[in-house]
């Protein structure tokens, strides 16, 4: 009885690097299937402004009192981000990312806070829960703020207030599909090529 053939070294490298190249291509597959799949994201934002108290009316006013509007601005975006108060905001709007951080002039490396603003943002697979936790977000900021001066006995027309601008309203924030596939592609070629290239110098 005649043995059957055994595979060549040529033959085993060449199933390997199919094999490689199919496990590339199901894993591309794949994770283009469960991103196009996913849920978009909706996204509403605004900028929070710190303004002079109104008692504050003389020319020089804004140049004396900028630092202490920033350190307030700062201090409400600690505030705002503990865990005692996003879960207040989750009671309300649930699956929802709130953020609030100061408006950065410069660059990340080298940050410049110079202005007493600071942008909110409410993140969320649905339009209405995205909505919902902005004006709460909002609505606590101002609340917390005056609450703090009250107990501090700041008189009325010395206390600083919160004005929002620039609300966007929940926008979608879903990315291309057409992109998405398209870069999935072009990764899934250069790991076919590494792979073919690590077997090919492995079998020389």
């Amino acid at each position: 009885m005649e043995r059957p053939a055994r595979m060549t070294a040529s033959t085993r490298r060449n199933v390997l690097r199919l094999a490689a190249a199919l496990v590339v291509l199901c894993v591309a597959a794949g994770t283009g299937y469960r991103m196009l799949r996913t849920s978009p994201t909706y996204l509403e934002s605004a900028t929070l402004v710190f303004p002079l108290p109104k008692a504050q009316t003389a020319p020089n006013a804004y140049l004396m009192y900028a630092p202490s509007l920033i350190t307030s601005g700062e201090a409400m975006t600690q505030i705002l981000l503990s865990p005692q108060v996003q879960q207040q905001i989750h009671a309300v709007g649930r699956r929802a990312d709130v953020d609030m951080e100061l408006v950065n002039l410069y660059s990340e490396q080298y940050p410049d806070y110079g202005e007493p603003l600071a942008t909110l943002s409410a993140a969320s697979p649905g339009a209405a829960t995205a909505h919902r936790s902005f004006t709460a977000a909002a609505r606590l900021v101002r609340r917390l703020l005056a609450a703090r001066q009250a107990r501090a006995r700041v008189p009325r027309r010395d206390r600083i207030q919160v004005r929002v601008i620039g609300d966007t309203g929940p926008l979608i924030q879903a990315g291309s599909a057409l992109r998405v596939l398209a870069g999935l592609a072009i990764m899934a070629i250069v790991a076919v090529a590494a792979l073919w290239g690590m077997l090919e110098r492995r079998g020389a």
